[in-house]
Formats: C-alpha cells, structure tokens, sequence
C-alpha cells in the first residue's frame, strides 16, 4: 500500500468527521450524523492513521477514545 501525504487526507471533512467521532464516541453514531455508512468512515480514519503513522482511536472497547 502506498502512504498518504497527511496534508492529502487531513482535509477540512476529515477534521469534521474526526470530530464527530471523538463527540458521538462511536463509529456508528458519527456515521449516522453524517449521513454516511460505518465502513466509509473506518476506512477513512485508516488512511489518515496509515497517513500519520499513528491510531487515533482506541477501537478495544465499543466506543472510539
């Protein structure tokens, strides 16, 4: 897989929707605020992890900390 320039995938939505997890504490619930499906934003917030090189949230338990 080829990494992501951060400035790329940091885009004004992916700040937005990274937020709205972190408020909704769920992937499910963001998803459904933003009128999306759970998987787009998985797959969303992996691009910008593998981007960064880092996790942004800690998926162990059912709620996104």
């Amino acid at each position: 897989m080829t990494l992501q320039n951060p400035r790329d995938v940091l885009t004004p939505e992916a700040i937005t929707m990274l937020h709205v997890i972190q408020t909704t504490g769920s992937f499910a619930a963001a998803a459904r605020q933003l009128g999306v499906v759970p998987t787009a934003l998985t797959y969303r917030v992996r691009a910008i992890e593998d981007a960064l090189d880092d996790l942004l949230f800690d998926r162990r338990s059912h709620r996104a900390a």
